[in-house]
Formats: C-alpha cells, sequence, structure tokens
C-alpha cells in the first residue's frame, strides 16, 4: 500500500480528481522475456506482487472498489494495477468524448460503459487500444498535454516536464526533516508528475489542483496507521472537507 499509495500518485484518485491511477510491474512467474527489466525492478516488483497477492485474499470485503489488477498480453509477466475514481473517470470520458469516439471509431457512451467491459478485456491496452493521449487524458495529465505528447513522441522529441523543479520540490522541502518516512514519501513523490506544456492554462490549472490535493493527502493520513487509513479509503470513507 505504502509503495502505491504514498510513494505513487495512488492517493490523488481517491482524495483528488485523478481518474485513474496505473502502475506496471514484472511478476516473478512468466517474466523470462523480460529478464533486464525484472532484475532492474526486482525490489519494487517483488513488494508489488506480494503486496497485490495479499489484496486479493481480502478484496471481497471491499466489493465497490475499482482497485483492479489486469494482465498485459503484448509483454509476458507485466502486469497492471489500475485504481479507478469512478466519478472522474465519468467526466473526462464524458468532456472528451469526441476524442475517444474519433480514436477508438466506435460509440462510447460513457466512462461506466467501458468499466462494464473490463470483466473481458483489458481497460488500458484493449478499450483504450494503448492509444497514448487517450491514456494521458484518463491518467489526468490534460487533454493538450496528452495529445502534444502523442505529437512529440512520434517526431521523437522531448516534450519537457510539466513541473519546474521548484515547483515539485518546494513544498516537501519543509517537512523533510520533520516528518516519517511514509509522510516524507507523501510529500516528496506522490504529486503526480507528467510531460506536457509547463505554462498553459490546463497545466497550470492541472499543478494547481494536484498541489491542493497534496495538503489534502497529507492532512487526511497525518497521525494515523498508514494501512488501515488506506483501506478505509477503500472501503468507501471520505474525510469532510
Amino acid at each position: 500500500m505504502e509503495e502505491l499509495f504514498a510513494r505513487d500518485s495512488f492517493a490523488y484518485t481517491l482524495l483528488g480528481s485523478k481518474p485513474v491511477s496505473w502502475v506496471c510491474y514484472h511478476s516473478p512467474v512468466g517474466f523470462m522475456e523480460s529478464l533486464y527489466s525484472f532484475f532492474f525492478f526486482k525490489d519494487r516488483c517483488t513488494t508489488i506482487y506480494l503486496g497485490w497477492k495479499a489484496w486479493e485474499k481480502h478484496r471481497h470485503l471491499f466489493p465497490k472498489s475499482l482497485f483492479i489488477s489486469e494482465f498485459q498480453p503484448r509483454h509476458p509477466g507485466e502486469k497492471s494495477i489500475l485504481l479507478i475514481n469512478q466519478e472522474m473517470f465519468n467526466k473526462v470520458i464524458q468532456d472528451h468524448r469526441k476524442d475517444f469516439e474519433e480514436v477508438l471509431q466506435r460509440e462510447v457512451v460513457g466512462g461506466d460503459q467501458l468499466l462494464e467491459e473490463t470483466t473481458t478485456q483489458n481497460l488500458m491496452g484493449d478499450l483504450l487500444q494503448s492509444h497514448q493521449a487517450l491514456l494521458g487524458i484518463v491518467l489526468g495529465y490534460g487533454r493538450d498535454n496528452s495529445w502534444k505528447f502523442l505529437e512529440k513522441s512520434a517526431q521523437r522529441e522531448p516534450l519537457g516536464w510539466v513541473w519546474t523543479e521548484e515547483e515539485y520540490w518546494k513544498e516537501g522541502e519543509q517537512t523533510w526533516q520533520y516528518s516519517s518516512s511514509t509522510e516524507r514519501s507523501l510529500t516528496l513523490y506522490s504529486c503526480p508528475s507528467f510531460a506536457g506544456i509547463p505554462d498553459s492554462s490546463e497545466s497550470i490549472a492541472l499543478k494547481q489542483d494536484y498541489t491542493k490535493t497534496r495538503e489534502k493527502v497529507l492532512k487526511y493520513y497525518r497521525g494515523k496507521d498508514f494501512l488501515e487509513a488506506t483501506l478505509s479509503l477503500l472501503a468507501g470513507f471520505r474525510p469532510e472537507e
């Protein structure tokens, strides 16, 4: 849980407006074609793999949680873990419905329609066709940023980081020496980072939203048992604003 919710951006999907959080890892089973990657990320992969096995034993206690795992058929041994904020996923699909319909060449009524189809197909690889712009949109990186990233990727040109170093680190510097290792991770590493156009109105709004959510995340977890607090969120509890 700490690997995903403190050292990655999953808390921003539970406590903020990030529609989807997504992490990939290599399973110890069936990883031979990705041997280098597995050993390069071995410690992190093992932590996530064992943690997910533990979660699977108890997930029946959280029937409403959209905390799911997917195989990656094009990459043997690789699995994905997704956390989906259903309300925000629906909103981002509706807001950019035209993009989704044009890329996928089908009618897309809404996010719930796609989520229903995840019972037989993977969301990211199959339903969204691994399309970089659509993935960026559902991950909360902004519509314009996502399409610009795709454009630059096709040209083999870097787009750059949406945050400046000063913007990203200034909040964390104040608490680095005075907090637990988990709180330091929440402060310094969990805030979503992504490629984009730093000075666009879209990026500025996203950075303001994520900075505000970081304070909400820290406030929620401060003084609590991290695992218990995270499981409460997965069970549907939401703190008062």
